[in-house]
């Protein structure tokens, strides 16, 4: 997320973009905006705050992308597109697989657990060493900047990567990410996962009730914590009360 304080002229200037609206029950919420499909992609979003002292907060999945379309700026067209997405975040075994593909092909690297334990996770070093992750996996399809897309998913491991691959000089476009390589993406990760010892992986994103996958894999940790701990992102809260 990128996030910036305004003035009252810049939110007039968005509310202007006509963007459409999104539902928000946060009180303190005074525009809620997500991309159109068309300057933006429709999982793109804007929300700006307004504190109890009257200041205007910016919150938004992609400041540059708000930025181009304040500017009137439009994305210019490239040969190649590259999506890069990431599977693992939400899983608290093991540590997060970041995948890029042509549509032909998938290539994946890993970001280590031990960059989601103690000082590491605290100092968000996850975000560095996805950055270049991320600009390896670049390197396999031979993307150059000059003329290749880079379209990225929203998730938060990704920040890094996204601002690292515009300071190489790609165009980066925040988005969601689905089809052949969110599948593949998916099943590497499985994988790994069964790999690390564990046989019930449940992607987060389709169990509709996450919480007992959650106490499984807790379950499984404790009986064996020594042996079994260290393959967990144990920076997460929860791990902290054990």
């Amino acid at each position: 997320m990128d996030v910036r304080l305004i003035d009252e002229a810049c939110l007039e200037r968005i509310r202007g973009l006509g963007l459409p609206g999104a539902r928000d029950s946060n009180p303190y919420v005074v525009l809620s905006v997500r991309g159109d499909g068309a300057r933006a992609p429709e999982k793109w979003n804007a929300r700006v705050y307004k504190d109890k002292g009257g200041r205007l907060k910016l919150v938004t999945v992609d400041l540059k992308a708000l930025t181009d379309m304040l500017e009137g700026r439009k994305p210019s067209v490239k040969r190649h597109t590259i999506s890069v997405d990431d599977a693992g975040w939400g899983f608290p075994l093991g540590g997060v697989m970041i995948g890029a593909s042509d549509g032909r092909r998938v290539e994946t690297g890993l970001v280590p657990v031990d960059y989601f334990q103690g000082e590491r996770f605290g100092r968000h070093e996850y975000l560095g060493y996805a950055a270049t992750v991320t600009l390896e996996l670049l390197k396999r399809f031979d993307a150059r900047p000059g003329d290749t897309l880079v379209e990225i998913c929203t998730g938060y491991v990704n920040v890094g990567s996204k601002e690292a691959l515009r300071k190489a000089g790609y165009e980066v476009k925040v988005t969601e990410i689905k089809g052949l390589l969110q599948d593949k993406l998916e099943n590497r990760f499985a994988a790994y996962v069964k790999d690390l010892g564990y046989e019930g992986y449940v992607d987060p994103k389709e169990t509709h009730d996450p919480k007992n996958p959650f106490k499984s894999i807790i379950r499984w940790i404790e009986e064996r914590p020594g042996e079994r701990m260290r393959l967990a992102k144990t920076g997460w809260k929860y791990f902290k009360t054990m």
